[in-house]
């Protein structure tokens, strides 16, 4: 609880307001650029903060707990394990897979070759192998056909990327254990049900230019209970305090004072209060954002479908897109075609980290290359993508289209 009178809170309140005037970004101007992203927080976020810090309660606990349950019913799961980061999600909810014995070290796991490195990464360094697979040429998420071909009798699991916002097929994953890196589809649907209610375990990122922020933070979903415990144990230093067979475990080992009683080989992976207390507010925010990038997604598509040279990716039938960012494949020269746009204040990027086997770090990494990448290579060399918000509209489609035609025709 504040220690401030509610004199003193209104007096707060009005200072942070005055402070952060037009915050969150709601309807940003195209005639001044086409960022990557705008601030998406503003005086409520900062107020929840500020209460936080006022209470000296900072460490994990009760927000972060409301968070985690927000979080987790918008999923349609029983449990949320709030983290500091979507790439700590990844790896603890592998290193929680195999706590539990649903894997085992040497185990395979399909994973996207057009990806984030830290989708991949936590796969090598829990033990499990990764085997890059080819993405789809369509959605540019995971290739059903290329990860049947992939398939070993090591295989057991498969981790998909809802890339960018696109929603991946899911249904031929029916005898593997399914994975989901929602870390950038906050909000995407397929078959109705929301990106992180179908597979075993899924995990979000809260980073900055994500859908929606806590500065940095990251949660795993899931149903099952066992896997949810070992989520909570190995996220602080392989503890007991958390878990539901707390108990149990403490009557196990009687000589150890059970405030230090480690059951796991853990990390510390824990979040914060404020990055809850932002959270919260911020879930608030989330339906009508996607709702406006989901809108931009279609309208770019619809303007630059017929630019030639130029390669969209609409929405795949069935799904609902969160609209993360804009990719496209251009034909010839793609670092004129992005300096191009650059130079008209439109950012680009690479498409995540494109083509991962094709990555340096890869040489260190234990994994397996089994088929062909075509479309992971495609993506490699002529992809890109441009920001996309809940604060932009028309006016930045129609500036991209014509930056885009212009280039085409040069």
């Amino acid at each position: 609880m504040s220690r401030m009178s509610p004199e003193r809170s209104a007096a707060l309140a009005e200072i942070i307001h005055a402070e952060m005037p037009g915050l969150p970004v709601e309807a940003h101007d195209a005639a001044s650029g086409h960022p990557l992203c705008v601030v998406g927080f503003g005086p409520e976020e900062v107020l929840a903060a500020t209460e936080v810090m006022l209470t000296t309660e900072v460490t994990m606990g009760a927000r972060v707990r409301a968070f985690e349950a927000v979080w987790a019913a918008r999923c349609e799961k029983r449990h949320g394990v709030m983290v500091n980061s979507g790439s700590s999600a990844n790896l603890l909810l592998l290193a929680g897979l195999v706590e539990t014995g649903h894997l085992a070290p040497g185990d395979e796991v399909l994973v996207p070759a057009v990806g984030w490195s830290t989708t991949l990464f936590p796969v090598a360094q829990v033990g499990l192998v990764p085997v890059l697979v080819d993405v789809d040429p369509t959605t540019l998420c995971l290739c059903p056909k290329s990860a049947a071909a992939a398939r070993t009798d090591r295989t057991r699991a498969v981790f998909a990327v809802h890339l960018l916002g696109q929603a991946a097929e899911m249904a031929p994953y029916d005898d593997l254990l399914v994975l989901e890196d929602a870390c950038g589809a906050h909000g995407a649907t397929i078959g109705g049900r929301p990106v992180g209610a179908i597979g075993l375990g899924a995990t979000f990122s809260f980073f900055f230019s994500h859908h929606i922020t806590t500065m940095e933070g990251g949660i795993v979903v899931t149903d099952d209970d066992a896997l949810a415990d070992a989520l909570r144990s190995l996220r602080a230093h392989g503890w007991t305090r958390e878990r539901s067979d707390r108990k149990a475990l403490e009557a196990a080992s009687p000589e150890i004072d059970p405030r230090f009683l480690f059951v796991s080989p853990g990390y510390n992976l824990r979040p914060t209060e404020v990055a809850a207390a932002f959270g919260l507010v911020q879930d608030r925010r989330l339906d009508a954002w996607v709702a406006r990038r989901r809108s931009n997604h279609a309208d770019w598509c619809a303007r630059l479908a017929a630019i030639p040279g130029l390669t969209v990716f609409p929405e795949a039938p069935g799904t609902t897109h969160a609209g993360f960012a804009f990719p496209m494949l251009v034909e010839g020269d793609r670092a004129g075609c992005m300096a191009a746009l650059e130079a008209r204040g439109i950012a680009t990027r690479p498409v995540s980290g494109s083509n991962l086997a094709r990555q340096p770090a890869f040489a260190r990494v234990p994994s397996r290359t089994p088929v062909p990448l075509p479309v992971a290579d495609a993506v490699h060399t002529r992809g890109f993508f441009v920001g996309n918000s809940h604060a932009f509209g028309p006016d930045h489609g129609a500036r991209l289209a014509a930056a885009l035609t212009s280039w085409s025709s040069s």
